[in-house]
């Protein structure tokens, strides 16, 4: 593919924030050892911001790897190297940066998607796939089957992001990220049928035109850079002066940590999202699609059972709620007309399956098209995989559910069932 042809193909495909950071793996450049550098890493890390921010990718790098270089044991500082290589197209110095992130202990969701998609333009899809399911109870759905789809397990994204969009709060970006991995998958007229959703008729041929010319697998490494709205380009390697020496703290800790997503070390300005669509998308007035598109949709969805469990959630352990502190990933059991209705579903899904009547109620509300919606969810699991285990042994059962994260508007209930001298509540 020649340059013309990628730009033109990475300005129309979705877009991911800079954020993407990566594993070990890039050289160093002695030449730039010696040099020192003086001045306050908090305005330098500022200043490489603003140049992530306006896309000049050597003003960021020159920045960031002063601030680094003044404070190397800053997590934060690391994460932002990353990004900075990012915005350059550094993709190796990335993964290098980015891999000391984590292990200073930068676990969060942005920098686990980041880290996969450099691994996967790197030719890294395995370890890839294996640093995703690692994280599965960090990273958002969303995010996280778009990143799955990415490095080559396309059904698991799209299994995960055709639960996602069945929350009534899922936006543009999450059915584009779906109509993404339906392409990823060969399921090209699924992935137009899903792109028309949020875009004109002559837009979406365009964006799965766009996405054609690069479904080639030798050509992962420009799907990861039109992604991230980057140009790759030659890489002399971090400065060795950068090298971290030792970390401060244990790595092993990352795959026990469960925060939550926007848990990050502070940095002075804010970071954007891991995974988003082109603005353009989320604010684009939904094209008006037939009623025969909407129900084959529909019947995809409902119909596609799930490809396969992956090696964590294959582990995930019995039926109950966490003994400890749970974490912010619930089962939504249903979306009702009203919190009467909801809580009358409760006890006929409760006295059916004793499972979910010993889990804690949670209930929120959403307003889709000026509608207001009463979800019905089961909270108190440890993490994703625990939540999305009870998922599937429900859906085996002919129920229906989808794993997402709790709202802040999450209301507790103390719904009680009793059952043959047993009680069972929502605590």
């Amino acid at each position: 593919m020649n340059r013309k042809m990628f730009h033109k193909v990475a300005l129309s495909s979705l877009m991911i924030a800079t954020t993407m950071v990566g594993c070990t793996g890039a050289a160093f450049r002695p030449s730039a050892s010696a040099a020192q550098v003086k001045g306050d890493p908090a305005r330098l890390a500022a200043t490489a911001e603003k140049a992530i921010a306006g896309r000049d990718g050597a003003k960021a790098v020159e920045a960031a790897e002063a601030a680094v270089q003044l404070s190397p044991q800053n997590a934060a500082y690391r994460h932002l190297l990353g990004r900075a290589y990012i915005a350059a197209g550094r993709f190796a110095s990335a993964q290098s940066a980015l891999s000391d992130a984590m292990a200073l202990g930068n676990s969060d969701a942005s920098t686990i998607v980041s880290l996969a998609l450099v691994q996967v333009a790197q030719g890294r899809a395995d370890e890839a796939r294996a640093l995703l399911a690692d994280h599965a109870d960090t990273v958002p759905a969303g995010d996280y089957g778009l990143a799955m789809a990415m490095a080559g397990d396309a059904g698991e994204g799209v299994r995960v992001l055709s639960e996602a969009i069945h929350d009534p709060s899922a936006t543009a970006r999450t059915r584009q990220n779906l109509a993404y991995a339906y392409a990823l998958a060969g399921r090209w007229k699924d992935a137009r049928l899903m792109a028309g959703l949020d875009m004109e008729p002559l837009a979406a041929n365009k964006r799965i035109s766009d996405w054609a010319q690069m479904a080639e697998p030798s050509l992962a490494p420009l799907r990861v850079a039109a992604l991230m709205g980057v140009t790759p380009a030659a890489d002399p390697g971090q400065p060795v002066a950068l090298a971290l020496a030792a970390p401060v703290a244990a790595p092993m800790a990352l795959a026990q940590a469960d925060p939550a997503p926007e848990a990050a070390a502070p940095v002075e300005a804010p970071q954007p999202e891991a995974v988003a669509v082109a603005d353009a998308v989320d604010e684009a007035a939904p094209a008006p699609i037939s009623f025969a598109e909407r129900a084959a949709i529909r019947a995809r969805l409902n119909d596609t059972a799930p490809p396969r469990l992956s090696a964590r959630v294959a582990k995930a352990p019995a039926f109950r709620p966490a003994t400890g502190a749970a974490s912010n990933w619930v089962v939504q059991l249903g979306a009702y007309d009203s919190a009467a209705v909801a809580k009358e579903k409760w006890f006929a899904m409760a006295r059916r399956n004793g499972t979910i009547a010993a889990f804690p109620v949670v209930t929120s509300q959403a307003t889709v098209n000026g509608k207001a919606y009463h979800r019905l969810a089961v909270s108190g699991f440890g993490g994703r995989a625990d939540a999305l285990g009870l998922c599937r042994a429900i859906r085996a059962q002919s129920g229906q559910c989808f794993v997402r994260q709790t709202s802040p508007d999450a209301t507790l209930q103390r719904w009680a069932l009793a059952t043959r001298g047993r009680q069972f509540a929502g605590r």
